[in-house]
């Protein structure tokens, strides 16, 4: 569990700092609000933004360890991931489309993607209970 969780957290932190925090710098650099108000962004919230979004990646990689670890205790069941997959879908969009900086559909795809393959890892890893589980 120990090795999975490092491994896990490394491709969450991997992901934010290749995909995620590029696409935020990208966006905060162009947006302005006025042409009479510069656009300045201080190393001290740069470097507060990175290591933020790269702890938040890391972390959420961490959602499948975690799901196995319920449903090892029996208190997570597949029942619950196939029942909720859709709501997970939508909440996910909705999540995705609030931490992307920007409206196109590829930068929403590029934030989603991952996360939805954490949930549904997380569904992979949660033992089975019962042979009605699945």
């Amino acid at each position: 569990a120990f090795a999975m969780g490092f491994v896990m957290f490394c491709i969450g932190v991997a992901i934010g700092y290749l995909l995620v925090f590029p696409l935020t710098v990208r966006f905060l650099a162009g947006y302005q609000l006025s042409e009479a108000i510069p656009n300045i962004i201080s190393i001290s919230s740069y470097i507060d933004m990175f290591f933020t979004l790269i702890l938040v990646m890391g972390l959420l990689f961490e959602l499948p360890l975690l799901a196995w670890v319920l449903g090892k205790m029996g208190l997570l069941s597949r029942r619950f991931f196939n029942r909720y997959r859709r709501h997970a879908v939508v909440v996910l969009l909705i999540l995705a489309a609030l931490v992307t900086p920007t409206g196109d559909p590829f930068t929403l795809m590029a934030v989603f993607i991952p996360v939805y393959a954490v949930w549904e890892l997380g569904a992979l890893l949660v033992p089975k209970a019962s042979g009605s589980d699945a």
